[in-house]
């Protein structure tokens, strides 16, 4: 049995994309962390008296900042298997990039619900832009060319 060659459409190509770049920069990020996080804490012990820089040295201080590392390489690792999963259009990574993109929509609403921040312009154009782009993910991701992709049958 082979399968029907599926033509990659472009948004799911930038998509999986998007996963493999994010997947990376956490990654980088997290590997960074744990290179300079003793370093940091060392430059920030010399503002210890600002309450922004003393907040900062207990996420250096202890396991949080050793989880903080864990979960940018694990999370970060998962994006790249998502992305590569997408790029290669299989199902589960269809499923996962819905509900992923679900929940950014509501961690979104559930931000701009319960903060107070000095600019609420920022806040609410920062949600409005992150509401649009995960309903235009998911409209698109339904279309079914999109789906055709993700849902090959095996052909005779």
């Amino acid at each position: 049995m082979s399968t029907m060659p599926y033509k990659r459409p472009l948004g799911v190509t930038v998509r999986g994309l998007f996963y493999i770049i994010e997947g990376i920069i956490a990654i980088f990020c997290g590997v960074l962390l744990s290179t300079t996080a003793q370093y940091i804490e060392t430059y920030l012990n010399r503002f210890s008296q600002r309450q922004e820089i003393s907040m900062l040295l207990q996420i250096f201080d202890g396991d949080l900042s050793r989880i903080l590392i864990i979960w940018l390489i694990v999370a970060g690792s998962a994006g790249i298997v998502i992305g590569i999963g997408v790029l290669k259009g299989k199902r589960w990574a269809w499923k996962i990039t819905i509900i992923q993109t679900l929940l950014s929509i509501a961690t979104g609403m559930i931000y701009f619900s319960y903060t107070n921040t000095a600019n609420p312009i920022s806040k609410l154009i920062g949600t409005a832009l992150e509401l649009i782009i995960g309903i235009v993910v998911i409209c698109y991701f339904f279309k079914p060319h999109v789906r055709a992709y993700f849902n090959r049958l095996p052909t005779q």
